[in-house]
């Protein structure tokens, strides 16, 4: 008595083989104020493609402006634009401790919305960054310009 032999078909998707066409990136920088005065910043830097979709978040941060000079708190990328979106906090200004976290970061599959996101999310919480990275570096007010 012989085996039975089954024949399976296999279709592959060959479609992950083509080699995909470079496409054109530009850069896109911005600053938005936080208050008025002038003392707190979301500052983002995004790669868009020609239909003006974002491919890459390169950075997107709170700064704030101590003694004439930006210095960043907090900053989101997604290192490499396949990455997930993160957070790297700085814990102060002496040693440039950083803390990197993902937590309570929503996932989205486009850009465009995590984008959105962060910005809201930064809109909603820069006072408790900035109170938290004061406190850590123990500066007065006066040293605020």
């Amino acid at each position: 008595m012989g085996k039975k032999i089954r024949k399976h078909i296999k279709i592959i998707d060959a479609s992950f083989l083509k080699h995909k066409i470079k496409e054109k990136l530009h850069t896109q920088n911005g600053n938005v104020p936080l208050n008025i005065a002038l003392t707190d910043r979301i500052s983002f830097s995004v790669l868009r493609n020609e239909e003006n979709k974002i491919k890459k978040i390169e950075n997107i941060s709170y700064e704030i402006n101590i003694i004439e000079k930006w210095e960043w708190v907090v900053r989101y990328d997604d290192h490499g634009g396949t990455g997930s979106l993160h957070r790297h906090y700085r814990t102060n200004l002496i040693d440039n401790k950083i803390i990197e976290s993902d937590a309570g970061i929503k996932k989205y599959k486009n850009k465009n919305f995590q984008l959105t996101w962060v910005c809201n999310d930064i809109r909603r919480n820069y006072l408790i960054f900035r109170k938290r990275f004061v406190k850590n570096c123990n500066l007065d007010k006066e040293l605020w310009s």
